[in-house]
C-alpha cells in the first residue's frame, strides 16, 4: 500500500525496522513464534503493519512452523490503568 502522505506508515520502513532488531539481537525471522501487533483498528494503520510483518516473518518454514499474529489491544482497547492485566 503505498501513500504520500507524512502521517501514513511506512510498511518498507517498519520491515527495515524489524530486520535491523532481529540481526541486532542474532535471531533470524524462523525463531519467532509469536507476534503481539501495535493493532490501531484503524483501516489505515493495520494492513500495513501486518503487510510488513508478513514480508519479515511471513515466509513458509520446512518443519510447517508458523508466527502466530494477535493483538489485545485491538479487542480490548488501550490498558494505561492496567498495563499488566493481558500478561
Amino acid at each position: 500500500m503505498a501513500l504520500d502522505r507524512v502521517d501514513s506508515p511506512n510498511g518498507l520502513a517498519q520491515q527495515a525496522v524489524i530486520r535491523q532488531a532481529l540481526n541486532n539481537a542474532g535471531v533470524s525471522p524462523d525463531q519467532i513464534t509469536y507476534i503481539e501487533a501495535h493493532g490501531t483498528g484503524t483501516m489505515l494503520g493495520d494492513p500495513i503493519e501486518v503487510e510488513a510483518l508478513s514480508e519479515v516473518y511471513g515466509q513458509s518454514q520446512p518443519d510447517g512452523a508458523v508466527c502466530a499474529l494477535a493483538s489485545v489491544k485491538t479487542n480490548i482497547g488501550h490498558l494505561e490503568a492496567a498495563p499488566g492485566l493481558p500478561a
